[in-house]
């Protein structure tokens, strides 16, 4: 090829007057040398990582071009809170916990709850929760959280797992007087399910599952997000007497308050700068799917608009694979 270019150049030199139809199959030859090896690079650059040239692997082909879907997210007030009492012994004889409630509730243990069974009753209607010949409810007014303690007559026998039977569930519901004038996605059950360690299921005890009865019939399962948390008396993320006051921070840039969960991991550690640039979680590197935000924070405008007024930039950034 380096021949045929200074063949070229000395045919310029010498004043060649134009190309000749002799010289056409040699210019073919070098354009198609050079679409080669621009395919060549661009292939990779695209498997640098995939290679092991850089990074680490790879769970998913490419980087995606373009950012992940937003799901958007249903705020949901519950009037309830329950958890289990930290350093307190747990077992079969008694589970000491802790409730609060800011309405009249009635509220109900049931010890060794069939699996199938409890999801049938959970699946009903909130006056069929109430009259379900498997629980006796007990009425309480609104209180702050305080401690109530829970035991079972009976001793259990669960067997070994996998089990049909949870040790424990412990159901929280509105009083039916106050339930006619909810809107259909507030919450009217609080269901919390405790396991409980024994010998031959040597599991940590604790919740291990909440749901939420809404008024509308649906039941939603809580689950936790986790947020970049403290690390002593200077906390990692946190800032104190900045713009943006004791809030986290995105741990990528160290300078927006995070704002963004990301999905399916539900770490929250970025802002909205920031989730464009990644793929992947920093915190465990999985792949992310989706995300939701957190704080009332819309899309950065700037970059919104500079990808509606130059998109061909943004895909020559994803062609070289490149954030």
């Amino acid at each position: 090829m380096l021949k045929l270019w200074s063949e070229f150049w000395e045919d310029t030199k010498m004043g060649t007057s134009g190309l000749t139809l002799a010289d056409l199959p040699n210019i073919f030859i070098m354009i198609g040398a050079l679409v080669a090896l621009f395919v060549m690079l661009v292939i990779l650059l695209r498997n640098m990582e995939v290679i092991g040239i850089v990074g680490e692997g790879r769970e998913d082909a490419w980087s995606r071009t373009m950012p992940p879907p937003r799901l958007l997210m249903q705020r949901v007030h519950i009037p309830f809170t329950f958890k289990i009492q930290e350093n307190a012994p747990i077992g079969y004889s008694g589970v000491n916990c802790c409730v609060s409630s800011t309405v009249r509730y009635w509220h109900a243990s049931w010890w060794g709850a069939p699996v199938r069974e409890l999801h049938r009753t959970l699946w009903g209607s909130l006056a069929d929760i109430l009259s379900s010949s498997q629980l006796k409810f007990t009425k309480s007014g609104p209180h702050d959280e305080g401690p109530m303690r829970l035991s079972t007559v009976e001793p259990l026998q669960l067997g070994p797992p996998p089990r049909t039977c949870y040790p424990l569930v412990v159901i929280l519901a509105r009083d039916l007087k106050d339930i006619g004038e909810l809107r259909p996605d507030d919450t009217v059950a609080l269901v919390s399910v405790v396991h409980i360690r024994d010998e031959q299921c040597p599991l940590p005890s604790g919740v291990i599952a909440q749901y939420l009865k809404q008024a509308n019939g649906h039941l939603s399962c809580l689950k936790q997000l986790y947020v970049t948390g403290e690390c002593g008396e200077e906390t990692e993320g946190y800032t104190e007497g900045s713009e943006h006051g004791d809030v986290a921070l995105c741990c990528v840039c160290a300078a927006q308050p995070l704002s963004r969960a990301l999905l399916p991991c539900r770490h929250a550690c970025l802002c909205a700068r920031c989730l464009p640039k990644l793929d992947k979680c920093p915190i465990c590197r999985s792949a992310i799917t989706s995300y939701f935000c957190i704080r009332n924070e819309e899309e950065p405008l700037s970059e919104l608009k500079q990808q509606q007024r130059f998109p061909f930039n943004r895909r020559l950034f994803n062609l070289f694979h490149y954030h």
